[in-house]
């Protein structure tokens, strides 16, 4: 039985791919408030296996129709029981910080603090939280790896 896991803003974890190879993805939102079903996270490289390398990088770019986006959201579940293995921390660069604002339904947030209300038409300025289920993740992972 697995170890129920907390998981903090700047953790680094491994998501183990269909196809053998592993993810290096590291937290940005650890959210715990009106958002805690769901958290983002970049992928920092694609490896072939599970050596663990703490090593600082830039997020892979991730496409999401029409935008591009270095950050995921998806559900914590597999973060907290121990599936997606956390091997460390790392501090984020006030880059990676910036990351941290995104938009939900009109409503611009920075982690769980709300900010403000912001007009249609500046929607396409921010990240939208869309929660990815765990098989669009496998996807997402797969394209990155194929448009490096």
């Amino acid at each position: 039985m697995r170890m129920r896991t907390s998981y903090n803003e700047g953790d680094v974890f491994l998501i183990p791919m269909k196809d053998g190879r592993f993810a290096v993805c590291q937290v940005v939102c650890a959210l715990k408030g009106r958002f805690k079903k769901a958290f983002s996270f970049g992928v920092m490289s694609i490896q072939r296996d599970e050596t663990e390398r703490l090593e600082d990088g830039d997020f892979l770019v991730c496409s999401f129709g029409q935008r591009k986006s270095n950050v995921i959201f998806t559900s914590p579940k597999l973060l907290k029981d121990g599936t997606w293995r956390i091997i460390g921390n790392i501090p984020l660069t006030p880059t990676k910080k910036e990351l941290q604002v995104f938009q939900c339904s009109g409503e611009v947030y920075n982690g769980d603090e709300y900010i403000r209300m912001i007009p249609p038409d500046e929607y396409k300025q921010y990240i939208s939280l869309s929660v990815a289920g765990f098989e669009l993740v496998q996807n997402h992972l797969l394209e990155m790896s194929t448009n490096k």
